[in-house]
C-alpha cells in the first residue's frame, strides 16, 4: 500500500498566551495522498507522490488527492493550496498566511471536509495558468489541515500534511532534467562518525528530489562497505549546487577507498567514483573531482550482447559471401 503521509511538516510547539497563537505539532492521525499522475509520468516515482507537470500559458490542469481521517474522533479536515519555496537544497513551505503565484492560480474543491474516524474523501485541486504567466517552474503544496480550539492560553495546535506541487510553465515541450556530481568530500564529525558528500549541481531545467546510495571497494586489506543510503530531503532547484550527505559505519578504517556513489532523481540516474582517505574525527579531507559514468543495469548489458550479436552476424554474411564468390570462380567438374 503506498504511504499515506506523503509530506509531513513537523516544528516544535510554541506556547503564545496571545489569542489566535498557533503551535504545530506532531499529531498522527490526517493524511493526503495523490490519486492519479499524468499517463506519461507513470513510470515516474516522483509523479505518483506528487503533482508534477509542465503546462503551457493559459490551460488548466486538474488532479485528485484523497484525504484521510486516522484518528479515533470525527475531525473538520481543511484543505487548500499554500507556496513553497527551494533554498539552501530543501523545499520549504510557506506559512498558511504568506502566498506566491501558484496559490493564485490554484483552487481545491471542496475546501474542507468532515470525516468519521477512518473515513476518506477526495478533493479536486484546479491549476489554472493565466495566458500572460512568465516561463519558469513554481512550487507549492496542497494541504490537508486539522486545528485544534484555542485552549486557555489561547494556542491552537496545528496539524497538518500535504502534497507538493512542481509546475512548470512555458511554450514548447517540458525543459529536460539533468544533474551532474563534481566531487565527493570525505570528513568525520566529531564523534567519529565518517560522512561522505558530494556536490551535486543541476544543469537541466527542472527541480530534482535527489535520493541513492554509496558503495565503498578497494579498502584496507581489501574490505568493502555498504551500501550506505544517501540522507533524504535534498531538493536541487534549476542551476542550484548542494552537497548530499552520506553517513556512514563508525567501525570503517580510514582507507584509502574507492568511493562509487549512485544518485537517482525520478528515472534520472547518474553515478560518480573517486579515491578517499577519511581525515581524524573533527576533521575534512579535500574535495575530490569524480570520475562519472553509467551506473551500469540491464540496459547497457543488452545493448552490449546486441553489439556483440550484430558484429558476428556481419562477419558470418562475409565470410559466406566470400565463400560464395569462390565456388562462383571455381566451379566443380
Amino acid at each position: 500500500m503506498r504511504p499515506v503521509l506523503t509530506f509531513l511538516l513537523v516544528a516544535s510547539a510554541v506556547l503564545v498566551a496571545a489569542t489566535g497563537a498557533r503551535a504545530a505539532v506532531n499529531e498522527p492521525g490526517i493524511g493526503i495522498r495523490l490519486l492519479e499522475a499524468p499517463s506519461d509520468r507513470r513510470e515516474d516515482p516522483r509523479a505518483r507522490s506528487y503533482i508534477i507537470d509542465h503546462v503551457i500559458p493559459g490551460k488548466t490542469i486538474t488532479r485528485r488527492v484523497e484525504v484521510s481521517n486516522g484518528t479515533s474522533r470525527p475531525v473538520s479536515i481543511k484543505v487548500y493550496a499554500g507556496g513553497a519555496e527551494l533554498k539552501d537544497g530543501t523545499f520549504q513551505p510557506l506559512e498558511e498566511t504568506e502566498s506566491n503565484e501558484l496559490t493564485t492560480w490554484t483552487k481545491v474543491g471542496p475546501s474542507a471536509v468532515d470525516l468519521a474516524p477512518g473515513q476518506r474523501a477526495s478533493a479536486n485541486v484546479t491549476i489554472a495558468i493565466p495566458d500572460d504567466a512568465s516561463p519558469g517552474e513554481r512550487y507549492g503544496v496542497v494541504w490537508a489541515q486539522l486545528s485544534s480550539a484555542p485552549d486557555a492560553r489561547g494556542v491552537t495546535q496545528v496539524n497538518r500534511v500535504g502534497v507538493r506541487i512542481y509546475l512548470s510553465v512555458g511554450p514548447g515541450g517540458e525543459p529536460a532534467s539533468d544533474f551532474s556530481i563534481t566531487s565527493l568530500t570525505a570528513k568525520k564529525n566529531p564523534d567519529g562518525t565518517p560522512v561522505v558528500t558530494a556536490e551535486v549541481r543541476n544543469t537541466g531545467g527542472r527541480a530534482l528530489d535527489l535520493a541513492g546510495e554509496l558503495r565503498l571497494t578497494d579498502g584496507p586489506g581489501g574490505l568493502s562497505g555498504g551500501p550506505f543510503s544517501a540522507e533524504l530531503g535534498t531538493t536541487l532547484g534549476v542551476a542550484a549546487v548542494a552537497p548530499v550527505t552520506v553517513a556512514l559505519d563508525k567501525q570503517l578504517p580510514n582507507g584509502p577507498w574507492q568511493a562509487n556513489l549512485i544518485l537517482k532523481s525520478g528515472t534520472l540516474e547518474r553515478s560518480a567514483s573517486a579515491e578517499i582517505t577519511f581525515p581524524e574525527a573533527g576533521r575534512s579531507g579535500p574535495a575530490v573531482p569524480v570520475r562519472s559514468g553509467s551506473s551500469g543495469g540491464i540496459v547497457p548489458l543488452i545493448a552490449g550482447i546486441g553489439a556483440l550479436l550484430l558484429v558476428g552476424l556481419l562477419i558470418f554474411l562475409l565470410r559466406r559471401r566470400k565463400s560464395s564468390s569462390l565456388e562462383s570462380a571455381n566451379p566443380r567438374p
